[in-house]
């Protein structure tokens, strides 16, 4: 045996040991007499799966890095979005492959850290970025793809036909360079006419080369735009269900209900999963206006009709999202206050938006925490997974692919002031 786990907690309140050879589970049980090369003691901590990361603009991640060599932070006002938002264009066109790496694996290292086995890296492919993003994302990929599974999305940002001319040949470009899927952003488009056939082209490439195609789907309060529902009706029309995932979908929390559940039942039919990233959504949300609204889609009324709802990082120090460390423990946080999952089961629901649920989406094999599958374990120093949303314990062992990639050495006393 490779790594013997002692006195861990499932999350049913059962003390196993758990026991790992040649990178699967092979033993779970509560008395592993066994020897193993490596043995860790739990000590009554709790044992989940390893986190899996959906959706991360990696590319875009500690934007404020570049800017600082550019000089362009100096003076520069953070609060105008209309201000951070140009400032990208200007800090892209000055990427090369070598420095979009270096910020990406930062991010990787921040992933492993927080106990994710697995994520999903989006790439900039636009006249600003050129391929640049894309290739210094897959060069990570190639790098790390020993310590954990990452996958690289070629991603429009700016669209496609609101963009220049060169976009669409771009996205060309990028499925000749073994990319694991195809991103699309269609409701930036100007045009009722132009979503609709920047839909209709992502998914096309997508079908032609067998990809799995992942859209930002209406990040807007805007209650007349209508992208989630061209996606999920065209997914349907061309067989695509399982291969077409969205991201968001604000928008339907403005549609009046009857609207919305239409809509709903369409999404459900076309298979999607749907990542709601509220921590992002909720600051870059207008709350000028009250009442101040809280920036995501119907998470409650998706699951109710069967839709799988996700969670993900999405951004880390951009200007979409501040701050983020890639800690999908913190993500689960804010969904569980911004979707108010916090009574009962509930609350083990967001457990699944940032394991099971986007391990489907990424199509990883053998991931659960039984006999047989890959041994991608997560040792938290909490008895539960409330307590763990709660108090945001340390990750006190990483097991990805049946190997400790990350154990925590902190140690913290108190003197005089008793224990927790």
């Amino acid at each position: 045996m490779d790594i013997l786990i002692r006195n861990a907690i499932l999350q049913d309140g059962t003390v196993t040991d758990i026991g790992i050879e040649d990178g699967c589970i092979t033993a779970i049980q509560p008395e592993i007499t066994s020897a193993a090369k490596l043995e860790l003691d739990a000590n009554g901590q709790l044992a989940i799966l390893a986190f899996v990361n959906g959706h991360l603009h990696a590319c875009k991640s500690f934007w404020r890095e570049p800017l600082d060599k550019l000089e362009l932070a100096r003076n520069f006002d953070f609060t105008n979005m209309a201000a951070r938002f140009g400032a990208i264009s200007d800090v892209k066109r000055l990427y090369t492959v070598e420095e979009v790496a270096t910020r990406a694996e930062k991010s990787i290292l921040l992933a492993v850290r927080h106990g994710t086995c697995a994520i999903r890296l989006f790439a900039d492919v636009d006249s600003d970025a050129g391929l640049r993003a894309l290739e210094g994302l897959l060069n990570v990929r190639e790098k790390y793809r020993d310590v954990l599974t990452v996958q690289v999305v070629a991603f429009p940002q700016n669209g496609v036909f609101r963009a220049r001319a060169s976009t669409e040949s771009l996205l060309r470009q990028a499925l000749e360079m073994n990319i694991d899927a195809i991103g699309g952003i269609p409701w930036l488009e100007p045009s009722e006419e132009s979503q609709k056939a920047h839909v209709d082209l992502i998914l096309e490439l997508a079908k032609k080369h067998d990809l799995d195609a992942h859209f930002v789907l209406d990040d807007t309060e805007d209650p007349t735009s209508r992208s989630t529902e061209y996606v999920a009706a065209r997914t349907i029309e061309l067989g695509l269900q399982t291969r077409v995932h969205g991201t968001q979908a604000n928008a339907l929390a403005y549609y009046d209900d009857a609207h919305a559940d239409r809509v709903i039942r369409l999404v459900k039919e076309s298979g999607m999963t749907i990542f709601s990233n509220a921590h992002v959504a909720l600051v870059t949300t207008n709350l000028r206006h009250q009442p101040a609204p809280r920036g995501m889609t119907r998470v409650f009324e998706l699951q109710a009709a069967g839709v799988p709802v996700a969670t993900a990082q999405d951004d880390i120090d951009n200007p979409y999202y501040p701050f983020g460390r890639n800690d999908l423990l913190e993500v689960a946080q804010y969904m569980a206050h911004l979707g108010q999952f916090t009574w009962g089961d509930e609350i083990n629901r967001v457990l699944e938006m940032v394991t099971s649920i986007p391990a489907k989406v990424m199509r990883l094999e053998n991931y659960g925490l039984s006999l047989g599958c890959k041994a991608n374990i997560l040792i938290l120093n909490a008895k539960n997974w409330r307590d763990a949303i709660q108090f945001q314990p340390e990750k006190s062992f990483v097991i990805v692919n049946g190997k400790l990639v990350s154990r925590a050495v902190r140690h913290q006393e108190f003197f005089g002031l008793g224990t927790l």
